[in-house]
């Protein structure tokens, strides 16, 4: 059953369908949240408060008018953890502590001290982007297709694709600023 006809279900009085949607999206809802809040327990709160929020908005949402379910909840989640961490004078950081693909990988203590410096180079040009390029960005480091994210944030594939090159663009550069220029091209 789509989320159309779950929501129409909804709608007309049957409360029980609102936990398919719920176990449908949570995993997925969850790790969005993390990666804004970086924390387990707030991630599970503020999971929560966003599902219970769109429970009791659901009479106002129309499934016939195109916009994806799937949009309406991340926008929803994304809107909730910026309000958090507004609220917390956290700013809008974004954790990438579990990418471990930043280096080529080895145990040895130089590996993890150039994953380390990778990932905190990372991060710290990840949190210096613009809303939608991080939330692209990040939806994209996490695997999410193309269409995936353009449900998810509301917006066309072509506006995804335009945020996600001017993402990378700018990250490039601040990884540059962040290790003190070294990243240069070669010359010849």
């Amino acid at each position: 059953m789509n989320d159309n006809a779950i929501i129409r279900r909804i709608q007309g009085g049957d409360v029980d369908a609102f936990a398919v949607l719920v176990q449908k999206y949570h995993k997925n809802l969850l790790a969005f949240i993390y990666r804004f809040v970086g924390d387990p327990h707030l991630t599970e709160d503020i999971g929560q408060e966003v599902f219970l929020d769109v429970y009791k908005s659901l009479s106002r949402f129309d499934p016939d008018m195109g916009t994806p379910f799937s949009a309406w909840l991340y926008i929803s989640a994304r809107n909730r953890c910026i309000s958090e961490l507004r609220k917390q004078g956290r700013g809008e950081c974004v954790p990438l502590e579990d990418y471990h693909t930043i280096t080529g990988g080895g145990d040895g203590a130089e590996a993890v001290l150039i994953r380390q410096e990778g990932r905190q180079a990372l991060d710290a040009s990840l949190e210096q982007l613009p809303e939608p390029f991080r939330t692209t960005m990040v939806r994209s480091l996490q695997g999410a297709s193309l269409n995936e994210i353009a449900s998810q944030c509301g917006v066309p594939q072509a506006t995804v694709k335009t945020r996600l090159f001017r993402a990378k663009e700018k990250m490039k550069q601040l990884m540059k600023e962040y290790v003190g220029g070294v990243c240069h091209e070669p010359r010849i």
